[in-house]
């Protein structure tokens, strides 16, 4: 069967099977608008002229009943069933974007130019980081390149474009003469830049991977560093080295030590007197004690010097990088030795804990007395004291049976059934079903003796205890599922687990309204600076409720359905817990049913208080895309394996449709005080939550922050100490 085509505009792509419009399109380098990537924000909507598709996910919450008519599209969601022509309007940057014009161009070698470009307005960028570049004269076409220079007074930037077989923006800059032709040139974006540090610099090159680099040191050296810096530029042939001035200037004016080694991969027939090889070999001889690395260029030499490095004693979070990935690179094989390790069976069984920790949970309940209160207290140790001394999880492997996690997760709904049966069972007259008498002689422990005794003390453990299940066997894994929105299995346990939580609005709010308006004013989720996690429960539990209701009564207007229908889904959703508490009443009655309802709110409140957690304080314009910076991360092993990667919510916001196991760890991002349930002890203490995280906030406000976030930080600030 022939592949699958898309024409974009005026472009055509060939896609891979079951590929999304909006992965396809994004790896074919063309700039097409998105955020969320879940069907949540509809950031990426477009209109299917012709063709057909296969829509994963009910496009009724985010497109207008107009736009259903017209034949508008989720691109994300969106998998083409024949060829397609489709018509969007490509984002010239990931912002609004500064014009400008070229006021100089020249071939710095046989496949690389330098444009200096005059802005309208001056841009303000860290070096490192790169932006959108269009060119007037070649509509739709967008591609990124990095700053080649620090910011300056005049507003005119630097680009350094190598020419790529098939790179259309590339071969344009390339073949024609662009002095005074009109450029847009997008908001800065990306995490590549100096950190504050003393730690000796290895700087690694290649390519175009050089300017950005250069731009850095030249930053630092203005700014007076004295940090030892060590700079490997690899190349090709001697041909293919370039900007040697700006280098030896820099070198004689750097305060500190400052050494640079050119090294040329194709030298051996040459009279080159310099370092030849790969340069990735070089690092072990060069790497200095506690050496902090920035790798910039093409793939294959960033992933094996990454390998090279943590080798050799670099940390993960020492080493920064930018890969300069290219069409060609994504249809290229890796080079050997780079790709993530295959996962073994330890790697699917860590994730085992959290049935494990479930297990123990509705054997404490089952055992009565005093042993529910140790069995609690055995929970929250094994959580913050394997967290404190069990370090970081930062392991990221290739997953091979992806199914063998999903069926882990459908798992989550039998257990929680259990642990929340034989809680609710621990407060009832009688013995429902004769499951106590038949544990008692199936086991040889009278249970139904043991909970005789069980004191009112206990019984608040089986609460606590109880809840904290429901949070964490029931929201999390629930959490994970109901982004899978277009399997319908994945969705009806996901909504099922949430039922036991009284949440079943969270399907509804979270993935259409969370993730579209995270880190805004307009998410109920995301608690404001300076308030304290009480009122964000209720806050945010409000909110949430009136959020989702909306949101499903646009989707019914569209439709034309009537709101007090079963078609909809928040109140077929409310059923579901109305079913369960039900259910509880006829185990053991009024005082059943209430034990239960008490246990839901209990686990409903501790996700607004890791929706606390993960979001406190963050500021984020509506119009700008969701990234790592905007959510507090943590790689706490433990944590990790108990929640299913949870705790790389950056990653997971900034690209919601990756799987939880695909999830990377984002040494860069912001990290909340420690791993989940140690964080949430402190949120619940408000005085030590605001000394902790204040810190936090600040040093996010200068070291992630975007200029525009910086005065909505401002803004907050001023809220927050005027009250």
């Amino acid at each position: 069967m022939a592949p699958k085509t898309a024409r974009i505009n005026d472009e055509l792509i060939t896609l891979l099977p079951k590929e999304t419009l909006l992965h396809a399109a994004l790896r074919n380098g063309i700039a097409f608008p998105n955020s969320c990537r879940v069907g949540g924000c509809g950031t990426c909507k477009c209109r299917l002229l012709e063709g057909d598709v296969k829509e994963l996910t009910e496009t009724g919450y985010l497109l207008s009943a107009e736009e259903l008519q017209e034949g508008t599209i989720l691109a994300c969601q969106s998998v083409p069933k024949s060829n397609v022509t489709i018509e969007v309007k490509l984002a010239a940057s990931r912002g609004i974007g500064t014009r400008g014009h070229v006021v100089g161009q020249e071939k710095v070698t046989h496949d690389i130019t330098r444009l200096r470009v005059q802005l309208d307005e001056r841009l303000n960028y860290r070096p490192g980081q790169f932006a959108d570049v269009t060119f007037a004269d070649l509509t739709g076409v967008v591609r990124s390149y990095s700053f080649g220079t620090p910011p300056t007074d005049s507003g005119q930037v630097t680009f350094y474009i190598r020419r790529v077989p098939d790179g259309r923006l590339s071969s344009f800059v390339d073949e024609n003469a662009l002095e005074g032709k009109s450029v847009v040139v997008g908001d800065p974006s990306g995490d590549f830049w100096l950190r504050e540090g003393r730690a000796p610099l290895l700087m690694v090159a290649g390519g175009s991977g050089l300017p950005p680099i250069l731009a850095m040191l030249q930053r630092a050296a203005a700014l007076g560093s004295t940090r030892p810096v060590t700079l490997l530029f690899g190349a090709r042939e001697e041909r293919d080295l370039y900007a040697l001035a700006e280098i030896e200037a820099l070198r004689r004016t750097y305060p500190g030590d400052f050494r640079f080694i050119p090294v040329l991969s194709l030298a051996q027939d040459t009279d080159w007197q310099g370092e030849r090889g790969l340069v990735t070999d070089k690092l072990p001889a060069l790497l200095e004690h506690g050496a902090h690395a920035y790798l910039c260029g093409p793939p294959a030499m960033v992933d094996r010097a990454t390998l090279v490095l943590e080798a050799h004693g670099v940390a993960r979070e020492h080493i920064h990088s930018d890969r300069f990935t290219t069409r060609a690179d994504v249809d290229s094989p890796q080079l050997a030795g780079t790709a993530s390790p295959v996962a073994g069976a330890f790697h699917y069984l860590k994730f085992a804990l959290f049935y494990a920790i479930g297990l123990f949970s509705a054997a404490s309940l089952l055992a009565g007395g005093g042993l529910i209160t140790a069995g609690l207290l055995l929970v929250l140790v094994l959580y913050i004291v394997g967290d404190a001394i069990g370090g970081d999880d930062t392991s990221t492997p290739t997953y091979s049976y992806p199914r063998v996690l999903t069926a882990q997760l459908w798992l989550a709904l039998p257990l929680l059934t259990l642990i929340v049966f034989v809680s609710v069972w621990s407060v009832c007259a009688g013995d429902p079903l004769g499951f106590g008498g038949w544990v008692g002689r199936w086991a040889g422990y009278d249970v139904l003796a043991a909970r005789a005794t069980t004191s009112t003390g206990h019984h608040v453990s089986a609460w606590l205890l109880t809840g904290l299940m429901i949070g964490m066997i029931g929201t999390i894994p629930a959490h994970e599922l109901t982004h899978r929105t277009w399997d319908r299995t994945s969705m009806f346990i996901g909504r099922w687990l949430l039922a036991f939580s009284l949440d079943t609005t969270f399907a509804i709010e979270h993935v259409y309204g969370h993730h579209r308006y995270v880190s805004t004013a307009e998410d109920p989720a995301t608690a404001p600076r300076g308030r304290n996690v009480y009122m964000h429960i209720l806050a945010s539990t409000l909110k949430g409720n009136v959020s989702a209701w909306t949101i499903e009564a646009q989707r019914l207007d569209k439709k034309q359905r009537r709101h007090w229908s079963f078609a909809n889904a928040l109140l077929r959703g409310q059923l579901m817990s109305v079913a369960l508490v039900a259910l509880a009443y006829a185990m053991g009655g009024v005082r059943a049913a209430g034990f239960f309802v008490a246990c839901a709110l209990w686990g409903k409140a501790l996700l607004e208080i890791v929706n606390y957690m993960e979001h406190y304080g963050m500021v984020r314009s509506p119009e700008a895309p969701v990234e790592p910076r905007h959510s507090w991360n943590t790689n706490r092993r433990v944590s990790s394996w108990a929640l299913f990667n949870l705790t790389r919510h950056s990653h997971h916001h900034a690209h919601g449709e990756v799987p939880f196991q695909d999830l990377r760890p984002y040494p860069d991002a912001p990290v909340m005080i420690s791993g989940y349930l140690t964080t949430i002890v402190v949120a619940l203490i408000p005085p030590l939550w605001h000394r902790l995280m204040t810190p936090r906030v600040v040093a996010w406000d200068t070291r992630h922050a975007s200029p525009e976030e910086r005065i909505l930080a401002a803004r907050a600030n001023a809220n927050w100490h005027g009250r």
